[in-house]
């Protein structure tokens, strides 16, 4: 991440330095994208402090956020609680609260059950060969599994992003019987 915190008319002392670069690390593992970079600037006009945040991500996003208070912690705190409005409107964490449940000839489709969400099949005629780190790279806050043939063993894998924001990865030994 290349990241700069700057200051106009005053200068920026190394704790706000370090909270604005915690701060910026937090955000990037909450909403699970990386910070390609981060420019801070903060200005004294008069009586006020303005920070201004711009953030640009691997997924392509640019942030930018003003917020402005009489004390330069606090003018920086709301930026960064703007920043992360802006984060929740692209892209809410965790995990979907919506049950999903399957209706089969047998279990039919009553009335109040016709607004479920319906499944759909997709059909992958060709695997991407390729090795488990490659496939990790290929997630990002809209593809949150990847499934993949694993260049080493010429398994069918799955890489995806865990609950507690790291990375899972299934391996499947499939034996066959013939």
């Amino acid at each position: 991440m290349n990241f700069s915190f700057s200051g106009r008319h005053m200068e920026i002392g190394e704790s706000l330095t370090q909270k604005a670069k915690d701060a910026c690390e937090k955000l990037a593992k909450k909403y699970r994208v990386e910070f390609l970079d981060a420019n801070i600037v903060m200005k004294k006009e008069s009586y006020l402090f303005t920070t201004d945040m711009t953030i640009k991500t691997n997924t392509g996003n640019s942030y930018f956020v003003v917020s402005s208070a009489e004390d330069p912690i606090v003018s920086f705190e709301v930026a960064v609680q703007k920043l992360e409005q802006q984060f929740q409107k692209k892209k809410k964490p965790g995990k979907c609260n919506r049950k999903v449940e399957i209706n089969t000839f047998d279990n039919p489709v009553s009335e109040s059950e016709e607004n479920a969400p319906m499944i759909i099949a997709e059909i992958l005629d060709d695997l991407p060969l390729m090795s488990v780190s490659e496939a990790a790279k290929r997630l990002n806050e809209n593809q949150h599994v990847f499934i993949f043939e694993n260049i080493s063993n010429s398994a069918v894998n799955v890489v995806y992003w865990r609950s507690d924001g790291n990375i899972g990865w299934l391996d499947y030994k499939i034996k066959r019987q013939g």
